[in-house]
């Protein structure tokens, strides 16, 4: 019986230990001894501009005794880890690990598929390790797409509507109270003239042939 037990809490402890180990296991990426900001280029992505759905390609700038890279994408807004990294050595608890078998200089690429969410804030963080596990860290945060898109059109809204209104002719225009009085003056000029003019014609034949008729009617009285 005290075999059997001693058994029993062998294998218990085992049991333990082994998921100690399945717990401690998603933390082994981020496995380096000091962390230092970055003292030279940071790194690079193809856009800077956060999209849905999206695979974009980071690259770290690397050295010769860079030995792996961790990467990793945080939403700032919840400090959680999201998207999608491509072909990595070692998936960890939010990072992945790039194990560096290329010992030449110049920059480590890799893909990151973002996720379906929109409202986010991403930041791309690396960890560029060495061979004394000492990590080089450095991160690029993604602009918001609906952020960005409103400026450029209120600005060229703003500025095609003062171009217009500096461009436009101004056109003086006469009183009114000015036009028409001039205008009636002269048709009613017009009108008197035609009248008197046509009251001449038409009594004169008149007065010749009364002047006729008295001259007539003396020269009967004296003879």
């Amino acid at each position: 019986m005290a075999v059997l037990g001693s058994t029993l809490l062998s294998l218990c402890f085992g049991m333990l230990l082994i998921s100690a180990s399945s717990a401690d296991y998603p933390d082994r990426c981020m496995s380096f001894s000091t962390v230092f900001p970055t003292t030279g280029p940071g790194i690079k992505i193809n856009s800077n501009i956060y999209e849905s759905n999206r695979i974009y390609t980071i690259s770290v700038p690397v050295d010769s005794s860079t030995n792996s890279v961790v990467l990793r994408a945080m939403d700032t807004n919840n400090n959680s880890s999201i998207g999608l990294w491509q072909r990595a050595d070692q998936y960890c608890n939010g990072s992945v690990l790039y194990q560096r078998l290329d010992t030449r200089e110049g920059f480590f690429k890799a893909n990151w598929q973002s996720p379906r969410f929109t409202n986010i804030t991403v930041e791309i963080q690396a960890f560029v390790i060495n061979v004394n596990r000492v990590a080089m860290f450095s991160s690029l945060k993604l602009e918001n797409q609906a952020m960005i898109t409103t400026s450029p059109s209120m600005t060229s809204m703003t500025s095609m509507t003062s171009m217009t209104s500096m461009t436009r002719p101004t056109t003086t225009r006469s009183p009114t109270t000015n036009r028409f009085p001039t205008t009636a003056k002269t048709a009613t000029s017009t009108l008197t003239t035609t009248k008197s003019f046509a009251n001449r014609i038409f009594l004169s034949p008149i007065t010749d042939a009364i002047q006729i008729l008295l001259v007539f009617l003396t020269s009967k009285l004296l003879f």
